[in-house]
């Protein structure tokens, strides 16, 4: 019994007809595009101060309805005021004070501060371990008048 393989020569293909070495169809060479730059780290800054908010055309707010204002006293002996950001963090940035933070949600603690004194609220639960005497300015607003070390 003849075998398959070698009844036909390379040269033809399957109906017996000499197999053409060129295909009846071009390539098209399809340049890779360019690699979009990486996004370059960034510090996150406001583009304006949150604790000097523009005037707004709205009618004014009556002396009752003012966002509260609290004082944070640092330990160096500064004291900044915390009235519109979203963030105690936010606050101290807009005013100067340096404090390290990695994050801004809460979960890696790094911004942690000592509360000596006052009460904060949290918007949002924090992840990070904290002892009953930190704070994390990420993810907190005061709720009265602090005294925080940094």
């Amino acid at each position: 019994m003849p075998n398959r393989q070698t009844d036909w020569p390379e040269e033809f293909d399957l109906d017996g007809q000499p197999a053409t070495p060129e295909p009846d169809f071009e390539l098209e060479i399809i340049e890779p595009e360019a690699a979009p730059e990486p996004d370059q780290a960034e510090l996150y800054l406001p583009e304006s101060n949150p604790e000097q908010p523009e005037a707004s055309p709205q009618l004014p707010l009556s002396e009752e309805m003012q966002p509260p204002r609290y004082a944070v006293a640092l330990q160096d002996g500064r004291e900044v005021v915390f009235q519109h950001a979203a963030s105690l963090l936010e606050s101290l940035e807009a005013q100067g004070v340096d404090v390290h933070y990695q994050c801004r949600d809460g979960y890696c603690g790094s911004c942690r501060v000592q509360l000596q004194q006052g009460s904060v609220h949290y918007h949002k639960e924090p992840l990070a371990f904290i002892d009953e005497d930190e704070i994390l300015p990420c993810c907190c607003i005061p709720k009265s008048a602090l005294k925080i070390k940094l």
